[in-house]
């Protein structure tokens, strides 16, 4: 024990006998009892920080957390960032150590350190009167060493940041100064953090395998100062974010700078609240959009001219070490994207916010986390996301990132009905297969026919609240369809925008000197009853007649007020106008006519702006134009998928996309993509199941038919077989076969390149010709491989397996058939059917199955890209008796309960 004659606590006794008691007890136990120095040390902490709030007339609420606390004084930037890691620190380990968790006898010397130089400075904020005398502290362990001062004030928010306190400028500046000047009055060798943790010290809960896995890999890269990027990868319900609040908290107890941001502003919003921390979206993180730039383009003549301006990357004031943890980061897109008149930065988000950062300036150690997930939809107009591919940040910008992706779905998620409908879209994925696409339907997951989705949306919107539920569509025209629905529930006969309307805006744009991003949801809070009709005539030379058009575009402005929920959970009010009429349309956004027709507008209402005025005044009135400035906004009660990326709400109707085909990657990550929106509840509207078809009986035959002479099916799957033989181990896939006249249709594809190959018969079951187009390497290997086909007659091309194909009797050789045998089985037996045998033939699977004395035989097919497309009962008595039971429900369990 290190003894009770010493109590390096002592000098707070005057003042603040509380703390000077906490102190002391926790010095007691130093030496024989380091958890209970780290508990002790907590309340001290907690009861310094209540009466920080007091003496700075903080908002304070008893209630409140004192993590928030601190988080508070952290976003206000009042103390340095020295003081506040100290506290963090002690927080977390005082944490840890509550719940059971171990703690050395070093590290409780090292928090009695910090706690010591905390309460020295803590005296002389409080009391700058009085001449203050605090040796440094006897410690158990080695004496800290001195080591080289640094700035006088390190902040907690960068510089430009606006104060989040209703206090005056003045008074900020004036606390600032006393808390600097307090802490330079301390020890220079007590002012840094003496306590160190480790990662997995952050987190007070059990972690998993995976997890844990994890953090080796964080922990290592945090400390490695010639890795950059990090790629923190998982999908749904692998606890990514739980682990990016954990990266905060560590990084906190640690002093190091770090930022929150998304694509998003709803996303900033989820990860705020999930963590605790301030988030912001990616744009006004790293744009500056209170120095926009203007660059011109256009013809001379009026009504052609048109204008752009841009905002700037922003100067990073972060300290030479932040992390930048940014989360949705499959949303950040590295497609060039600009409107008519706006553009951020250079138009590439990822470029520029990898040169916000600034790898290129060698003397920083600034590093970032993108946190997302693999399998959602990727950003607009790619077909990955590049932020989360390894392969593209080292292509693109020559940095090597380090990647790791979690897979272990978390117990307590696992028992989520959305989770278990989107682990197989995962997994397909995963594997690239998509052979079946079905779904388990239970109290969180709802089939609902598109009739059912209006009075069910209504109610869940009256029982959780106006902004709790979303409908997700494929199009906009669909979501226009919904909205149009839903507001003739909500508002029957008010066809026009009203106060209680929630919109969401659909292009970048800047109201009130605020940034209001692409997706971002918004609150009608008033609105103006009269619009304002504008007809603007355009010319545009017509490219094939080389005459001037004249065309006639209307725009109608209407006056509104909107509120916007900040990542932080404050709300504010912003007024500006709305281009009304694309409110009320189904697409996209404004066609280059309308926005050319916002700028000829502007020159007409500001004739003296003609050509030859200063760009510069030109620039300055046009960001400041209500009409140019105009916001596109549609109604938010339905929106597409890439509209809800990144969002999260409770209740989430999917309308899932008809008249196309589900088994192609792009369904599987749009479906995967909406379903994981939902935090509680999720209803699928018409949802499309892939399910083996059963079809008629075949022609009677012994191996095709009774004459001997194979029937057209028979003879094409032998044509299949045959295909799949010649190009077997070359890499070469069937990727689909077309049925024509006397002729099959091949479509091989390997890699990238692919080839439609022409097989032509005779009406005699003899291959006759192999067409192969000129092209490249591909395509002459087909020839070579193919040409030896012609000349084959019916019976060569009788279907059949090779010697080296042949499995275990009941066991399929190939591993889609394989999967889907061993779904296929407990269903068989929970019926007390077994499968007597299995034969592979050329495109199908012939079962026998069997229970007591009767048997089935069915016939399952398949196609070139391993997928299973029907069964058939194999024809004649000796196969399947007509009026017997066991068919019916083999039939029933092939069709109706497990998925191809």
């Amino acid at each position: 024990m290190m003894g009770a004659s010493v109590d390096s606590f002592a000098f707070l006794h005057q003042f603040w006998p509380d703390l000077a008691e906490l102190g002391r007890k926790a010095e007691q136990a130093e030496g024989d009892e380091p958890e209970l120095v780290a508990i002790r040390l907590r309340g001290l902490t907690e009861a310094m920080v209540v009466k920080l709030f007091r003496h700075l007339g903080l908002p304070y609420d008893p209630k409140e957390a004192h993590f928030d606390r601190l988080v508070q004084i952290e976003n206000a930037d009042l103390l340095d960032a020295r003081l506040l890691s100290k506290f963090h620190a002690i927080r977390k380990v005082g944490n840890n150590a509550a719940h059971n968790r171990k703690v050395t006898n070093q590290q409780a010397s090292l928090l009695l350190e910090d706690a010591w130089s905390l309460s020295s400075w803590f005296c002389r904020f409080m009391r700058p009167d009085v001449q203050w005398f605090t040796p440094i502290r006897k410690t158990v362990g080695q004496e800290p060493a001195a080591r080289a001062s640094p700035p006088d004030r390190q902040p907690t928010r960068p510089g430009g940041q606006p104060n989040v306190l209703r206090f005056p400028e003045e008074r900020v500046r004036r606390i600032r100064e006393h808390v600097a000047r307090a802490m330079a009055e301390v020890d220079p060798r007590i002012r840094q953090l003496r306590t160190r943790i480790t990662l997995h010290e952050a987190f007070t809960e059990n972690l998993s395998g995976d997890q844990s896995a994890c953090l080796d890999e964080l922990q290592t890269f945090l400390a490695d100062r010639e890795q950059r990027i990090f790629l923190l990868k998982g999908y749904a319900g692998t606890g990514k974010t739980f682990l990016a609040k954990g990266i905060t908290e560590f990084l906190s107890a640690q002093g190091r700078a770090f930022r929150l941001a998304a694509p998003t502003g709803r996303a900033a919003k989820i990860i705020s609240e999930k963590t605790g921390r301030e988030a912001r979206t990616a744009h006004s993180q790293i744009y500056n959009f209170g120095d926009l730039r203007e660059y011109a383009a256009g013809d001379d003549e009026i009504g052609s001219e048109t204008f752009k301006f841009y905002a700037g990357i922003a100067s990073n004031q972060d300290q030479a070490n932040t992390v930048y943890i940014v989360d949705e980061a499959s949303l950040l897109s590295d497609a060039y994207s600009e409107s008519e008149f706006f553009r951020s930065g250079t138009g590439y988000l990822l470029h520029d916010l990898i040169s916000y950062v600034g790898f290129d300036h060698g003397e920083t150690d600034r590093k970032i986390i993108f946190v997302g997930d693999p399998a959602q939809l990727p950003p607009v107009g790619m077909s990955a996301s590049p932020a989360l591919d390894a392969a593209y940040l080292r292509e693109h910008f020559g940095i090597k990132a380090v990647e790791y992706e979690l897979k272990e779905v978390l117990r307590q998620k696992a028992d989520s009905g959305v989770i278990r409908n989107v682990m197989p879209l995962r997994d397909s994925l995963s594997a690239g297969s998509f052979s079946s696409l079905g779904f388990m339907f239970d109290d969180d997951v709802h089939r609902l026919r598109g009739d059912d989705i209006l009075p069910l949306y209504m109610s869940s919107r009256a029982k959780s609240g106006p902004m709790a539920s979303i409908v997700i569509t494929r199009s906009n025209s669909e979501a226009a369809g919904f909205n149009r629905a839903v507001r003739d529930a909500l508002f029957p006969g008010r066809e026009f925008v009203v106060r209680g309307d929630r919109l969401i805006v659909t292009a970048n744009a800047i109201v009130d000197g605020t940034f209001l991003a692409n997706g971002e949801f918004v609150d009608v809070v008033d609105v103006e009853a009269a619009v304002e009709r504008r007809m603007v005539t355009l010319r545009q030379r017509n490219e094939e007649t080389r005459e001037v058009d004249v065309i006639d575009v209307p725009l109608v402005f209407r006056d509104i007020q909107l509120a916007m929920m900040s990542p932080d959970g404050s709300e504010s009010v912003l007024s500006t106008k709305i281009l009304d009429d694309h409110l009320h349309d189904g697409r996209a956004g404004l066609d280059a006519a309308q926005q050319r027709a916002l700028y000829v507008d502007f020159l007409k209402r500001h004739p003296d702006l003609r050509k030859g005025s200063d760009r510069e005044r030109i620039s300055q009135i046009l960001r400041q134009d209500p009409y140019f400035n105009a916001l596109r906004v549609r109604f938010g009660y339905a929106v597409t998928c890439h509209k809800a990326q990144g969002g999260e709400w409770e209740h989430v109707f999917v309308s899932c996309p008809s008249g196309q085909n589900p088994r192609t990657p792009d369904y599987f990550r749009w479906l995967y993509t909406a379903m994981t929106r939902s935090s509680a509840k999720l209803y699928l509207i018409d949802p499309p199941e892939v399910r083996l078809k059963v079809v008629g009986m075949p022609e009677q035959t012994t191996d095709g038919s009774e004459s001997g002479k194979p029937t057209i099916n028979a003879f094409r799957a032998g044509i299949r077989e045959h295909v799949r033989r010649a190009i077997d181990g070359q890499g070469i896939e069937i990727d689909d076969v077309a049925h024509h006249q006397y002729q099959e249709a091949f479509y091989l594809r390997r890699d990238l390149d692919a080839v439609r190959v022409n097989i032509s018969y005779n009406g005699r079951f003899a291959i006759t010709a192999i067409a192969v187009p000129p092209g490249g390497s591909l395509n002459e290997q087909l020839r070579d491989l193919l040409g030896p086909l012609v000349g084959k007659s019916a019976g060569s091309a009788t279907p059949g397996v090779k010697g080296s194909e042949a499995s275990a009797p009941g066991v399929p050789s190939r591993p889609f058939l394989r999967a889907f045998h061993d779904r296929l089985v407990p269903l068989l037996e929970a019926k007390e059917i077994s499968v007597a045998d299995l034969k592979e033939q050329a495109w199908s699977q012939r079962y026998t199955f069997a229970r007591q004395a009767e048997t089935a035989v069915v016939d399952i097919f398949y196609d070139g890209r391993d997928r299973l497309t029907k069964c058939m009962p194999a024809a004649g008595k000796r196969f399947n008796i007509p009026g017997g039971k066991l068919l019916p429900e083999v039939l029933e369990i092939l069709v109706g309960e497990v998925l191809p």
